[in-house]
């Protein structure tokens, strides 16, 4: 019986998020903002307890090379923006509402805590994986 309610479970979860392609974050009213050198745009800031995330809004032919991502790394410290991740994307949708991000847009996150970027599963070929953040 526990197998079949294991199942079943199983099955239920997997159906409820084969629909989701897109990720709403709960973005704190105010903190966004936008950029012109570099050229990015901060959507806003999504707050869970201690972790802090940034979302940026960019081009993926900067953000997809080590010194445009750097360069907007480091224009978000300048602006002393605190922050545990940002996760960048290249384009947001109003759809399901805004800000929506659809999943197949994500294209890095940046951890400060080992100071590299991560990429997408899209664009792993570059670097291995990932790239070294600027240095603070």
């Amino acid at each position: 019986m526990r197998r079949c309610i294991a199942i079943a479970l199983t099955l239920l979860v997997s159906e409820a998020w084969a629909g989701d392609e897109f990720l709403t974050p709960a973005i704190r009213d105010g903190s966004g903002y936008e950029s012109s050198e570099p050229n990015y745009r901060v959507v806003g800031i999504e707050d869970h307890g201690t972790e802090h995330t940034l979302y940026v809004v960019a081009d993926p032919a900067v953000v997809l090379t080590q010194k445009g991502v750097n360069g907007i790394i480091k224009d978000v410290w300048r602006r002393n923006v605190a922050f545990t991740e940002i996760w960048f994307y290249a384009s947001v949708r109003d759809v399901p509402q805004f800000p929506a991000f659809p999943i197949y847009d994500h294209l890095a996150v940046y951890r400060p805590l080992d100071n590299k970027t991560y990429y997408s599963i899209a664009a792993r070929k570059l670097n291995g994986g990932w790239a070294y953040g600027p240095r603070q």
